[in-house]
């Protein structure tokens, strides 16, 4: 199985990335017995299949660094996954290609991967404020970093609701690949540190809650 690469960006906290090669078949049969599969009856394109189930192998593989109990990874009300009858915090994506997911004992988490492409540029006005377009400055890789970066402070909220050009303000920071992310709403204001780095013509970026008090 192509588990090409693994993180540990904080203690209790483990990422894991996969490429994505297996057939739908194989994936399925890596899968635990005890996975929740309803999802999938209808509601996913068959074209995401692939994605869905690699991501979802990839977190039951990682979920073995923490604990031998057959957890159930389940999704709440806002679609957020969890891990049944457990403390764990888990946040997953997917592109065509790659895998994600981070897993953590510790602290609530965000990720996002994206690849690289003149899409990010092409819808830059609906999730870029003004003084974010000043910082992207029309480059088409920084631009993904931002767009990456409000899709995983968008699963941290986790509440959706989020306008990302209005509710979700990234700025640079001193620290090396990483920027500041203020999630505020009516009720909610927090500023959260993005990391981000480029995997294999991907964005990938994650965040770790409490990284900024």
């Amino acid at each position: 199985m192509p588990l090409v690469h693994t993180l540990h960006p904080a203690p209790q906290t483990l990422i894991g990335i996969w490429q994505i090669e297996e057939p739908a078949a194989d994936l399925y049969a890596a899968l635990p017995a005890h996975a929740d599969l309803s999802v999938l009856a209808g509601k996913v394109h068959p074209r995401r299949e692939q994605e869905w189930l690699a991501s979802r192998v990839l977190a039951y593989k990682l979920l073995q660094q923490f604990t031998e109990a057959p957890l159930v990874l389940c999704r709440n009300e806002y679609g957020k996954p969890y891990f049944e009858h457990s403390n764990l915090h888990i946040s997953i994506t997917h592109s065509p290609q790659l895998a994600a997911v981070i897993l953590s004992a510790a602290h609530n988490v965000g990720i996002d991967i994206e690849l690289i492409s003149q899409k990010a540029l092409r819808v830059a006005d609906r999730f870029l404020a003004d003084s974010e377009k000043n910082c992207t400055a029309g480059d088409g890789t920084t631009t993904c970093v931002y767009w990456s970066a409000k899709e995983t402070l968008y699963k941290m909220y986790s509440k959706r609701n989020l306008i990302f050009k209005e509710n979700i303000r990234l700025t640079p920071s001193d620290a090396e690949n990483m920027l500041l992310g203020l999630v505020e709403t009516a009720s909610f204001s927090k500023t959260y540190e993005v990391y981000y780095q480029n995997f294999d013509n991907h964005i990938l970026t994650y965040c770790i809650d409490n990284a900024v008090v």
